[in-house]
């Protein structure tokens, strides 16, 4: 007794048009606004945390020869801020940062 599977209909592809952006000048110009606003957005909001930055590091100079900031934005961008002059400096900052790390405030007496 033969096994007979039901045959695959064919199906005939029907031929679709291409869409293409660039052959309508008003969705070509509209796509280009877009595109332009969106760079312009994130153009001035680079430049503005740049600016808050800057303004942050300005002020605890004041304060503070030698720092380092660690941390994030309120918008969850990661921010670091090193300010060391020289290289006696930076090897400071490099010796507290490694206490810092290896600090234990388990048990310590201090």
């Amino acid at each position: 007794m033969k096994d007979k599977t039901p045959k695959r209909r064919k199906i005939k592809s029907k031929k679709s048009e291409e869409f293409d952006p660039n052959d309508v000048a008003s969705i070509k110009e509209l796509t280009q606004k877009a595109l332009t606003a969106i760079l312009q957005n994130q153009l001035n909001n680079k430049s503005e945390s740049r600016k808050n930055t800057e303004s942050l590091a300005s002020v605890i100079e004041e304060f503070l020869s030698t720092y380092i900031i660690l941390g994030y934005s309120l918008d969850g961008t990661p921010v670091h801020i090193i300010s060391a002059h020289n290289q006696q400096e930076a090897d400071s900052l490099t010796t507290l940062v490694n206490k810092f790390i290896n600090h234990s405030p388990i048990g310590d007496d201090e």
